[in-house]
């Protein structure tokens, strides 16, 4: 879909400015979806700003998940209810009723549209970790993107399909009655976003087309980098194609057991020639960089986990400027973390091969 005007944001200190001012700005309704929102001080900042939007007329719409806000006292949301905002848990799990289906399945979204014109969309949540360590946070390093245009109603209509399914009558609201807004610019873009029980390769098809028609440059970046063969072998043949294959993945995610199996992938993915980078602190950007044009930003972890089990959403650009402003802060990552040297990670002990290995078969349930 043409006619869009994309904007890249960078960590948290770019990303939680914008979206604040958006949500004072907004006077009709706020529609957010947001994996991980903590009672912290910029969790309390944002719902400070929900709360005095509800309270001057705007329909806020909040979906949160259940897990990912495990942590957070029950009053912290029924503060905003108070407000007048709409805030429902996703699966919330429940000692008494149990399921553990839903348990595995959370939603794993996180975006925010205001007034239907201005959408934001990435891997950010809303978290002290998010912000500068100079701020008091904990500096991860995230993206998210800015979009305005008519594929704003796209990311709002996949808010509303999961939002509909779990919220009362009262507060639903119908897909049909969105309007798409006038065109911002000329960037092209397609909103891809898997379902429930739908389309759950969706995301990782598209991807795996770019990387097929990779001709010069691939750049992956992902917090929990667990990859499955087929995939493997694509980055593979891309190199064979003399294409430059980089992965950035963190020095030490907040898994343990993730980094262990990720290791278990770097022995075929560094003998193919793929480079490997490692960051300090945590990169927990998602984002797939192919040639000069193409960028993928979102919620989508290179995992089991999101390919099966997470309500994901990624935002697929075709845009030299932006694509150009993604290079530079991967490139600013790559070089302010460490290569993966073969010939010193093919040394390591047998012992370490095996733990890897095993927790690598134990991909699928974490």
């Amino acid at each position: 879909m043409g006619g869009n005007r994309v904007r890249l944001l960078c960590n948290g200190s770019q990303a939680f400015p914008a979206w604040l001012e958006a949500i004072d700005q907004a006077h009709a309704r706020i529609s957010l979806e947001m994996y991980i929102f903590s009672d912290d001080v910029v969790g309390r900042r944002f719902a400070d700003a929900l709360s005095r939007a509800a309270r001057r007329g705007v329909e806020v719409r909040l979906l949160y998940d259940s897990v990912g806000c495990r942590h957070n006292h029950p009053s912290f949301f029924e503060s905003l209810r108070q407000a007048g905002a709409w805030a429902v848990p996703y699966h919330p799990y429940r000692v008494w009723r149990p399921h553990f289906w839903t348990l595995l399945r959370r939603n794993h979204r996180k975006t925010l549209v205001c007034d239907g014109t201005v959408a934001f969309a990435g891997g950010i949540n809303i978290s002290d970790r998010w912000m500068p360590v100079s701020d008091g946070g904990w500096g991860w390093h995230d993206a998210a993107v800015e979009v305005r245009g008519p594929a704003v109603s796209d990311i709002e209509a996949v808010f509303l399909r999961t939002w509909n399914w779990r919220a009362k009558r009262r507060m639903r609201l119908k897909v049909r009655r969105l309007h798409r807004p006038a065109v911002a610019g000329r960037t092209p873009l397609t909103v891809i976003a898997n379902r429930e029980l739908l389309d759950r390769f969706a995301i990782r098809r598209a991807a795996l087309h770019a990387i097929g028609a990779s001709q010069r440059r691939v750049y992956l970046v992902s917090p929990y980098f667990l990859p499955d063969p087929g995939f493997m072998r694509s980055l593979a043949a891309a190199v064979g194609r003399a294409v430059d294959v980089r992965i950035l993945v963190p020095k030490h995610s907040d898994s343990a057991t993730v980094d262990l199996a990720s290791h278990a992938t770097f022995s075929r993915l560094l003998q193919a020639g793929v480079r490997i980078f490692q960051h300090h602190p945590v990169v927990h950007t998602k984002a797939l960089l192919v040639d000069e044009d193409f960028v993928s930003i979102g919620s989508y972890n290179f995992d089991h986990r999101s390919l099966v089990y997470n309500l994901e959403m990624v935002v697929n650009v075709l845009d030299p400027q932006l694509n150009g402003h993604v290079a530079e802060m991967l490139e600013d990552d790559m070089r302010n973390g460490r290569e993966v040297d073969w010939a010193i990670f093919r040394r390591r002990s047998l012992l370490a091969r095996l733990c890897e290995r095993i927790a690598y078969s134990f991909r699928h349930w974490f």
